[in-house]
């Protein structure tokens, strides 16, 4: 059965206008249809994922449960713990998650005649755009599955959630201390068992990502040897030693049979594969690749412009006298004052840099009313895990999740590398100059990735956090810290901060455009270094790294890119159907609603329950 994700979003638009035309009076309809596939869905969907429900905040879910259509409630069903689980990949596994996605993708994009379908414009609102999020889901993963083949061509996947499942345990809060500390020694248990089934599974990939897998395992064997024996307690000491040693003997044997592992140099996703991951990753439908590549690329030119602008009273400020001869030269000049007098003097001095920055940030959403930052919220700043700098290779962020303990954030800097050069080391310092370190601490802390996970932990039932938090859509993950970064920024800064976010945010264009352009058209790996130094300023060692990421993983930029580009729609939609309008608030709600696709989002947050038209006007 060939699925489009633009039934989908057709459906949802009739949803909405039909929602909107009846002002929310939706008649007697029962939703049962929806219930019944959509009810269980929830939960055993998420039992896939033990990070996302770990995020979500909970530690077990029940699969197999039923809809009691007279009561209203889910029945039965069998608990599944996740508290120390690792995902099943095996292919009865795998079977069974595609089962669950057809379960549900079928009914929902079926005809409303259809013996299977149903009319979802006669949901009413709550249901209306759970239906629109968990189509996304189900789409999503079976496209993981079917389409990019993930479990068979991706190593790399699969040390990251390993990592990740390691990690967490360390640095969050979302259960008490012993029973994470337990989590670990059960997931190291695990670890031979999961790693024999992802080699098993696994028929081919790129050399490029054989390579990142490979040092992204040596990672987690680091994190196994190190922080993770440091923080174990001494009674658990040598029951963690006993399952350490054997794990780490599974994740060697692992690192070394990547090497037989048939690849090549064909990384390129190809435009149709990259066309339709960008679709489903941002929720909704997207013009041809060419277009889009047109519409990024005239983005870039006019930030291009905006940032010439701003170059040239400082360049005076700076120099006195004519203008260089050339934009290049202007704004070069111009960074290398900038950059060169304010950078970080060493990996230690950027962590604490940045971590002075989240308190400024915080300061700042308060007072300026950008977004309500809790009390309870904290952060942490570290050096990124080893297993994920090949997919982070400048910052990132992990956490809070949403359980109601869970109060500190992750804030990820990754450092220069030891046996960095000393040219290597001074231009990731110069990268990461005071200015950046600002936007950084914005981005990945306060008010972005951190901010998410302590607003959700608001939402009012385990089963909303489960909806939208398991596989959150990425495009609304990814893109909310460039908006609310660029927000920041323009509500509070002037300036020499506010000449380096216009650098910063050239690169974000830059890094979708040539993202797109790597794996849909022929762009050199020669020609992408060259563009993003010559024409978006990046330091030469940011970009290298920068390319790695886009190598392994494709449509990762863009679709942080077209997220970004979808909170702006959804807040001046907000805008224009709400009454009283304050960021403030806004942030708050759309925080608190959780991902879902931008149509359902729009109709969710907005007062009035208008919906949002995707050419960027509203009805």
């Amino acid at each position: 059965m060939k699925h489009r994700h633009d039934t989908q979003i057709a459906a949802a638009a009739l949803a909405a206008a039909v929602l909107a035309a009846a002002g929310c009076t939706v008649g007697s309809y029962p939703p049962d249809e929806h219930n019944k596939l959509a009810k269980p869905f929830i939960y055993d969907s998420a039992a896939f994922d033990p990070f996302g429900v770990l995020m979500s905040g909970t530690t077990s879910v029940k699969q197999g449960q039923v809809f009691n259509l007279s009561d209203g409630v889910l029945e039965g069903g069998t608990e599944v713990q996740l508290l120390a689980s690792l995902p099943k990949f095996g292919s009865d596994a795998l079977a069974s998650q595609q089962q669950t996605y057809e379960a549900l993708i079928e009914p929902f994009t079926a005809p409303s005649d259809s013996e299977i379908g149903f009319d979802s414009s006669k949901l009413p609102p709550a249901l209306w755009t759970e239906y629109g999020t968990l189509l996304n889901r189900a789409e999503r993963m079976m496209f993981r599955i079917r389409d990019e083949r993930e479990p068979e061509t991706n190593p790399l996947k699969y040390v990251e959630r390993l990592g990740l499942l390691l990690y967490a345990p360390l640095q969050l809060n979302y259960a008490p201390e012993g029973d994470r500390h337990n989590a670990i020694v059960e997931r190291l248990k695990e670890t031979p068992g999961y790693l024999q089934t992802a080699r098993s599974n696994l028929k081919s990939s790129s050399q490029a990502r054989v390579d990142a897998a490979r040092e992204a395992t040596q990672g987690v064997i680091n994190l196994i040897r190190g922080d993770m024996a440091q923080q174990i307690p001494a009674g658990m000491k040598a029951n963690f030693d006993s399952v350490a040693d054997i794990a780490v003997a599974a994740l060697e044997t692992f690192r070394n049979s990547l090497g037989d592992l048939p690849s090549g140099d064909d990384w390129r996703a190809g435009a149709q594969l990259v066309h339709r991951k960008l679709e489903l990753d941002t929720g909704r439908p997207l013009a041809p690749i060419d277009i889009l590549i047109e519409g990024v690329q005239a983005d870039f030119d006019s930030s291009h412009s905006s940032l010439v602008s701003a170059a040239e009273p400082i360049n005076r400020r700076i120099y006195g006298g004519s203008r260089p001869r050339d934009d290049y030269r202007l704004i070069n000049d111009v960074l290398e004052v900038l950059e060169g007098e304010n950078r970080a003097r060493n990996n230690a001095g950027m962590l604490e840099q940045m971590a002075k920055d989240t308190d400024e940030a915080r300061d700042i959403c308060n007072e300026e009313e950008i977004a309500p930052v809790p009390e309870r919220l904290q952060l942490r700043v570290v050096e990124t895990p080893e297993f994920m700098r090949v997919s982070v290779p400048l910052a990132g962020g992990l956490g809070p999740s949403a359980a109601p303990s869970d109060n500190t954030a992750v804030v990820w800097l990754t450092p220069a590398p030891a046996d960095a050069s000393r040219a290597e080391l001074r231009s990731r310092l110069t990268t990461n100059n005071i200015y950046q370190l600002k936007l950084l601490a914005m981005l990945y802390g306060i008010p972005g990735y951190a901010l998410i996970g302590s607003l959700a932990s608001d939402m009012e039932s385990e089963q909303a956090k489960l909806t939208h938090m398991v596989e959150p859509l990425p495009g609304f993950i990814h893109g909310w810290p460039i908006y609310i970064t660029e927000t920041t920024v323009g509500t509070h800064y002037t300036g020499d901060v506010d000449f380096i976010w216009r650098k910063y945010k050239l690169q974000i264009i830059a890094a979708a455009l040539v993202d797109i352009q790597l794996h849909a058209q022929d762009l050199t790996m020669d020609d992408a270094q060259q563009f993003l130094t010559r024409r978006a300023y990046m330091e030469s060692s940011a970009a290298r790294a920068l390319l790695r990421s886009l190598e392994v993983n494709p449509a990762q930029a863009a679709t942080a890119y077209f997220g970004w580009k979808n909170w702006q729609m959804l807040r001046a939609h907000y805008q224009e159907t709400t009454q009283d309008f304050s960021l403030t608030s806004f942030h708050g709600k759309a925080l608190r609603a959780g991902s879902m696709p931008p149509v359902e989002f729009s109709y969710a947050v907005s007062e009035a329950k208008g919906r949002l038209s995707l050419d960027g006007e509203t009805e």
